[in-house]
């Protein structure tokens, strides 16, 4: 998958900072998608992590809308437009979770077992400000209630899509399809490999392969 820019190397993305999207030419113009029509081509573009709703009156900066639950995103007031007409793909090779329930929180990298890039299921809106002097992107990841290997980390998961199910994915539904979900592939919660790493990763001032080095090297035991 190409960029019509230089996506540069990150181990650590935090809220607010940009990440990269994959959406249809012409989403950011509503531009209509008939059922029985090819879809557009698809387009590289950088956003803010963290839906702002198109009817916020600023952006709120204390707790940025990060993620979208699966089972309520085509009815919540932020997500149901976005839902139905602006969905889109972001790109990665791993993934961080924390578990819980001890002392402190115990970060854990999550990846492919064939440590291929795979995409998160995402929707994403633009927002601009009382006078139209602001033009952000933003988006948000889809969760959903964790299985298998992740269920033993989080009761939530991300939704990564399989390049089967992109186009279907990515396609604007209005009325919105409830059923997505149902329809994308899950095989893929059963390639993942999940590991403990250093707290290094805590702070997101700090980037680098340190990042995702193993904290133990007993790390296929963990789960």
């Amino acid at each position: 998958m190409g960029y019509p820019f230089q996506v540069p190397s990150r181990f650590n993305i935090a809220p607010t900072q940009p990440v990269a999207v994959i959406r249809l030419k012409g989403s950011d113009i509503d531009q209509a998608i008939l059922p029985d029509q090819p879809l557009p081509e698809k387009e590289g573009v950088l956003m803010r992590w963290g839906l702002i709703p198109h009817f916020a009156k600023e952006i709120a900066t204390d707790r940025p809308m990060i993620n979208a639950r699966s089972e309520t995103i085509g009815v919540k007031p932020s997500f149901r437009g976005p839902f139905r007409r602006r969905k889109c793909l972001v790109p990665a090779d791993g993934f961080y979770e924390w578990k819980r329930g001890g002392v402190s929180p115990i970060p854990h990298h999550i990846c492919l077992q064939d440590h291929e890039p795979f995409t998160f299921a995402a929707i994403w809106e633009a927002w601009t400000g009382p006078a139209g002097e602001d033009w952000i992107e933003t988006v948000s990841l889809i969760t959903k209630a964790s299985k298998g290997k992740m269920k033993k980390l989080h009761h939530r998961a991300p939704v990564i899509v399989e390049p089967k199910d992109h186009n279907k994915w990515l396609r604007p539904a209005d009325p919105p399809d409830f059923n997505i979900f149902n329809q994308l592939s899950s095989d893929i919660d059963e390639k993942l490999e999940i590991y403990e790493v250093s707290p290094y990763v805590n702070s997101a001032r700090h980037d680098g392969e340190q990042c995702i080095k193993p904290a133990t090297t007993d790390q296929f035991k963990l789960f």
